[in-house]
């Protein structure tokens, strides 16, 4: 990312900010904490927040770069395990980017500043060890604007709302469908009301729901494609094609209303009384991964109140150069997305099945780049 160039176009994630969405970096390494790059976008109010997960880890270690062989080798030679290696480098990069972002956690009054970490994938499936990890890691940060990242899978529902009722805050990823979400909320006011039981303040308590865009459309368009291939009807095949780069949009607009709904509605009225905090909405995976759509495709179309959106380096440039940031624009269209997700399903494509193909997939993904990250740690440290 040119930063330079980005702190002198700011204006543009200030309105973000003013119209109520948060810009938070999808990205973390320690070239970024290292050069001051990182302080300079927070102190100029480009980001107010970070995510990361085991890919950006894998990424920004595997770089070679930032110092991270040197500190392997030094671990290295104190005889720690590559996960040890593994958990001490994140924790100690999270650690540096919370306290970065600490100012902004206190001008908010602990409702945003906040950077996020991941639970091993590899446990994904495991209920009672997540949830001791999360604690683990957790305390071991010792940060109070650090939320522990929690897949939205069957399992990690239970973690999130074990969690929540200990009162520790959770950024709940892999969301990919309105059932998804629909479970994720639950699982956060069942954990509040836990939390209210064990008579933990839950002002304190924070947790953001992640909901993943551009995925939907590059699974959707794939099978989109493979009907227009077999499509030998005109009328049939231009309607196919109408549909193509929908899904997303219309996915993830309906959930923005379904958590209007929510954190709006009865439920949650009585823990809100008693001084709980929404569930932020979190758009993720907001990069255009088909070049032929527009760059901001998963950006412009989704600012609105209580959300976040969480930009990779180079989308961050393009809301730099060319964002048309305007209020309120999440909760536009929802008639259009509506039948957009009606005509889907006349096709047979149903947005809540490929929401669990994109999960399970995820987690399979995430579990692959932990493993990638594990062996070269355990390259370059020489251990056997």
């Amino acid at each position: 990312m040119n930063v330079d160039f980005v702190l002198s176009k700011s204006g543009r994630f200030k309105e973000m900010q003013s119209f109520g969405q948060s810009p938070w970096l999808d990205n973390i390494s320690r070239c970024m904490i290292d050069s001051g790059d990182l302080a300079k976008l927070v102190q100029n109010g480009i980001i107010t927040g970070i995510t990361s997960n085991p890919s950006i880890f894998e990424k920004a270690i595997n770089s070679g770069k930032c110092g991270y062989p040197e500190a392997i080798k030094s671990l290295s030679s104190k005889k720690l395990t590559p996960f040890e290696i593994y958990d001490t480098l994140t924790r100690e990069d999270i650690k540096s980017a919370a306290k970065i972002l600490m100012p902004v956690y206190e001008k908010s009054g602990g409702k945003d500043g906040f950077v996020s970490i991941e639970v091993p994938p590899n446990i994904a499936t495991d209920a009672e060890t997540s949830i001791n990890e999360a604690v683990r890691i957790s305390s071991l940060i010792g940060e109070k604007n650090v939320l522990i990242k929690i897949p939205a899978t069957k399992e990690g529902l239970d973690v999130v709302s074990a969690l929540i009722s200990k009162g520790i805050n959770i950024n709940v990823t892999l969301m990919f469908s309105l059932n998804h979400y629909i479970d994720v909320a639950n699982a956060y006011i069942k954990g509040l009301k836990a939390a209210l039981k064990n008579g933990l303040n839950v002002e304190n308590i924070h947790s953001v729901a992640s909901i993943f865009i551009s995925r939907v459309d590059t699974l959707v368009d794939k099978l989109l494609n493979d009907l227009i291939a077999g499509a030998t009807e005109p009328a049939k095949k231009e309607k196919l094609t109408n549909l193509l780069g929908k899904a997303g949009v219309a996915n993830s607009k309906m959930i923005f209303n379904k958590f209007n709904e929510i954190f709006n509605g009865k439920e949650f009225s009585t823990l809100k009384e008693n001084g709980a905090n929404i569930q932020r909405l979190l758009f993720a995976s907001t990069s255009t991964k088909n070049p032929a759509y527009h760059d901001l495709k998963y950006v412009e179309p989704f600012i609105g109140k209580n959300t976040i959106n969480t930009l990779p380096d180079e989308t961050i440039e393009h809301i730099a150069v060319h964002g048309n940031i305007l209020p309120g624009t999440a909760s536009q269209e929802l008639d259009e997305s509506l039948r957009t997700i009606k005509e889907l399903s006349e096709f047979g494509i149903n947005l809540n099945n490929v929401g669990e193909k994109l999960q399970s997939d995820g987690v399979k993904s995430f579990e692959d780049s932990y493993e990638k990250l594990l062996n070269s740690i355990k390259n370059i440290s020489n251990i056997i």
